[in-house]
């Protein structure tokens, strides 16, 4: 795991709510809060905006830019929500999902949530699990904006519940059963262009690598009650551990699935 980035709270919205509800956060994260966003020369900001909490930074020119944000309503993920809820997509293949058969799902490293969210969509329980703290509370944000959604608010009451901390830890620890365990972990460095976005660089510079993914594999291997399912970058090696019973391969990314 990456250690420690300067990281500082603020709002870009100057009401007393939302100051209290960054410096709580700050509390909470163990970070310093800075009332005024523009004072703070930290490389990364959590900053509470007119949409929502965000991982912004300022550039040299002194323009505030969006890094990271959780939106299920909106942009890609809302399009995916309202365009390509299929069960043929190549994910829910993986997962399991069959007519009249929806998987509960353990998500170990959820991330910004995107395929859990799509997941629950298609009518799987999902429990989602991140150990970066700055990307969970981004998460929560986002499934708490949904939640209050006319469109969104069914599946994450219904179908989404979500987990700070080590998955690995959970899985020795819990008696807790699932269908099906999905892994996402960071893939490893290359030259290709795909790892040379904006999203993709930040989310690896406050995470590092899953370096202890095989001990992950081994665990989920362990607890999941029909498969586990591991997504790789094409041309990736496996995981060690065990062979993958098959995989489901796309242009970019394939699905490693242990049954």
């Amino acid at each position: 795991m990456k250690k420690s980035l300067p990281i500082s709270v603020s709002s870009t919205i100057n009401s007393s709510i939302r100051l209290h509800q960054a410096k709580s956060l700050a509390n909470r994260l163990k970070l310093p809060f800075h009332p005024s966003i523009g004072k703070t020369d930290s490389r990364y900001i959590l900053a509470y905006t007119a949409v929502g909490l965000q991982l912004v930074q300022f550039t040299d020119n002194g323009q505030m830019r969006s890094l990271l944000f959780v939106d299920f309503v909106k942009g890609k993920n809302g399009y995916r929500h309202s365009r390509n809820l299929t069960i043929k997509q190549p994910l829910a293949k993986a997962i399991g999902i069959k007519s009249g058969f929806r998987p509960s799902v353990f998500d170990a490293t959820a991330g910004l949530g995107t395929d859990g969210f799509v997941l629950a969509s298609l009518g799987c329980k999902v429990l989602l699990c991140e150990r970066s703290p700055i990307l969970h509370v981004l998460l929560e944000d986002g499934l708490i904006r949904a939640a209050r959604e006319p469109g969104t608010k069914e599946i994450v009451a219904d179908r989404l519940h979500l987990l700070s901390g080590e998955s690995l830890f959970f899985l020795q620890q819990s008696s807790e059963t699932f269908h099906t365990i999905y892994l996402d972990p960071m893939y490893p460095h290359r030259t290709k262009s795909a790892l040379n976005k904006q999203e993709m660089r930040v989310i690896r510079d406050l995470v590092g690598n899953d370096e202890d993914c095989d001990r992950l594999l081994e665990a989920a291997l362990t607890a999941a009650e029909n498969r586990v399912v591991i997504k790789r970058p094409k041309g990736a090696e496996e995981v060690s551990g065990p062979p993958p019973s098959y995989a489901v391969k796309m242009k970019n990314s394939r699905f490693d699935i242990y049954l």
